[in-house]
């Protein structure tokens, strides 16, 4: 960790992120029907829980408590709790509530060449400042210092982003498995939610040497032992 003032504490191994797949919450498959009244596709069986306040159906998933939930699938992740996550601003490796729900809202990507830009679109739900420490030793696709981190001060609901279905047939559009798509939009009454994509507006850049330097090597050790034990596969 060079790019660092001071040497972060080792990330404690077996975290498993809030907002990850497990092996016994799996897709529920439904039979789509044509929603009455307005256009759109619905559950023969649908209750309020199956949309958003957007109104946009939502795919269903088992979810289970904690020790029923099998083994982590990391290369997955939980519609349901992604959307919690992304709906109050929570860490999406701890679960941690933000000390502000005004914001600013940390967001850790992976580096795609450049920073992240005002009004970029994004299904990754913000991290607390340890966990952001955590997440660039333990995430693959971060590690390596290829990730680019800011702080966004205003976060709005964009979309969604799920598999399409299409207007006559009813059926899942070739192709078209994950789509982002824009809340009230025409495609919006045709998908099935499987993210929540926000807008990031506000954006100042990220300074993570700053962030942890302020917390301190002793804190952060703090921190992360907290964290593995609210993350650790039981």
């Amino acid at each position: 960790m060079g790019r660092f003032s001071i040497v972060l504490p080792p990330a404690p191994p077996g975290l498993v992120p809030y907002i990850a797949g497990w092996s016994e919450e799996k897709l529920l498959a439904r039979p789509i029907i044509r929603r009455p009244v307005v256009p759109g596709i619905a559950y023969a069986d649908e209750t309020p829980y199956d949309r958003d306040s957007f109104g946009v159906l939502w795919v269903r998933y088992v979810l289970r408590p904690r020790q029923r939930r099998g083994s982590p699938v990391f290369r997955n992740v939980h519609p349901y709790r992604q959307r919690r996550a992304m709906l109050n601003m929570m860490c999406q490796v701890c679960a941690r509530m933000p000390p502000d729900p005004h914001g600013p809202h940390l967001f850790l990507l992976k580096d795609s060449g450049g920073p992240i830009r005002e009004g970029e679109l994004t299904t990754s739900p913000p991290v607390c400042v340890p966990c952001a420490g955590i997440s660039i030793q333990l995430c693959h696709a971060l590690r390596g210092g290829r990730f680019v981190a800011a702080w966004a001060r205003r976060v709005p609901a964009w979309g969604v982003v799920g598999p399409l279905h299409h207007p006559r047939t009813l059926q899942p559009i070739p192709g078209c498995a994950m789509e982002h798509v824009k809340y009230g939009s025409e495609w919006a009454p045709w998908v099935r939610a499987a993210r929540t994509m926000v807008e990031l507006r506000g954006v100042t850049p990220a300074d993570l040497d700053r962030e942890f330097a302020v917390l301190g090597r002793d804190r952060l050790e703090e921190e992360f032992a907290r964290i593995a034990q609210l993350t650790a596969v039981a």
